[in-house]
């Protein structure tokens, strides 16, 4: 290793930056950049999780989402990067951007292998997220959330 060179540490051994590498972002040969790029929408983990919140927020007491009560409710893949998936959500709706049903109080993940972004649905609209402990929510498992059966 050399002072005053840039290295990259992912992956088995470590590789020396070359002059032709782009300076701001990283290059294409990283280990660690995924592409394409991850999502994940997590949602309440359970009913209790959810009542819990509404609670709270019927109290006027604002807590912001953590991962101790949400879990993975869908993922897969998308070629949006989590600058692009901010610009299309301010024409489109979440769910029409990734293709899949969005609801509200949920957390969507970008994950493109450096650095993942967390966004939060709140009445419609999504906003950023600025923590969010996602290997907690990686942890628990979802229960899906049914409506009660009616008598006949």
């Amino acid at each position: 290793m050399e002072f005053g060179k840039r290295y990259c540490q992912g992956g088995k051994k470590t590789r020396g930056f070359k002059p032709r590498d782009p300076k701001i972002y990283p290059p294409s040969w990283c280990p660690k950049l995924k592409c394409p790029v991850e999502y994940r929408i997590y949602a309440y983990k359970d009913v209790n999780a959810w009542y819990l919140h509404r609670l709270l927020q019927a109290k006027g007491l604002l807590n912001t989402p953590n991962g101790h009560e949400f879990a993975v409710r869908s993922d897969g893949h998308t070629a949006l990067s989590a600058r692009n998936f901010w610009k299309e959500v301010k024409f489109k709706s979440a769910s029409e951007v990734l293709g899949v049903p969005i609801y509200d109080d949920e957390v969507i993940e970008i994950d493109d292998g450096l650095r993942p972004c967390f966004f939060h649905m709140e009445d419609g609209t999504v906003k950023v997220l600025l923590r969010f402990q996602s290997d907690k929510a990686r942890e628990n498992q979802y229960v899906e959330q049914t409506a009660p059966k009616e008598d006949e």
